[in-house]
């Protein structure tokens, strides 16, 4: 999916960019500035999206890492495909 795609870019030089993850995923559920980098998290039915940006040389704040973890305790921990296909449905 083309969220999985944007995922698989978190580190990167050309990293999706906070407006990129806002445009496919709509505002974030939580969103928390930490000094020159931001915490967004996402809660779907099944998971939740911690994503993690940092500033790159021109400023503009790009994924870094992308972290998904079940929404219920004891719950296993579904695959970042699974959280992305979860959060490409939520905006369609």
């Amino acid at each position: 999916s083309r969220t999985a795609q944007m995922f698989a870019t978190a580190g990167r030089s050309d990293a999706a960019t906070q407006r990129d993850i806002e445009r496919a995923l709509g505002a974030p559920d939580i969103a928390r500035q930490e000094g020159a980098g931001a915490a967004w998290t996402y809660r779907l039915e099944n998971c939740a999206l911690l994503l993690l940006f940092a500033a790159d040389t021109r400023n503009e704040m790009r994924l870094a890492e992308v972290h998904p973890s079940a929404r219920r305790a004891g719950a296993a921990v579904p695959s970042l495909d699974q959280c992305a296909a979860e959060a490409a449905a939520r905006r369609s």
